[in-house]
């Protein structure tokens, strides 16, 4: 059965065995809008939990980060966004994906949310509140 996992900021990850795939959350796609370009992250470049790995841009010129649910390598990218980036504002959480990762520790989606919890989560969070500058671009030189 496959496990779909969220972050604090806004990205899931449905892990098979020893890969995830990667994407935004649909509340994410909702508050900040129209989705018009994602810059995919290199494939075969690793990555901690936490790094910034991905950007994507909206329609009012502003961008924001992606990160990295878990430490993995890139071990493919959705290539269909780079043609149509609106597959994401679609379907965020499905034929919107943007990469799938390996899954170097098991432990590390133990600090992750599963559905629940994270429903919870955004029923808690303020959308006045919602990642913040701040919060977009920490480790912004990493990517």
């Amino acid at each position: 059965m496959n496990e779909v996992k969220y972050t604090t900021t806004h990205e899931w990850i449905e892990v098979t065995d020893n890969e995830g795939v990667v994407g935004i959350t649909e509340r994410v796609q909702l508050i900040y809008g129209d989705i018009i370009f994602v810059d995919l992250p290199p494939v075969n470049e690793e990555f901690e939990q936490d790094d910034v790995i991905s950007r994507v841009e909206v329609a009012d010129g502003d961008s924001f980060p992606i990160h990295a649910p878990i430490t993995g390598e890139i071990r493919a990218i959705n290539t269909a966004l780079e043609d149509d980036p609106d597959v994401i504002n679609r379907s965020p959480e499905g034929d919107g994906w943007i990469c799938r990762m390996s899954v170097e520790s098991s432990k590390e989606l133990d600090v992750l949310m599963d559905a629940k919890e994270y429903d919870i989560y955004e029923e808690e969070e303020p959308d006045e509140d919602f990642m913040s500058e701040t919060d977009f671009y920490d480790n912004d030189e990493d990517f």
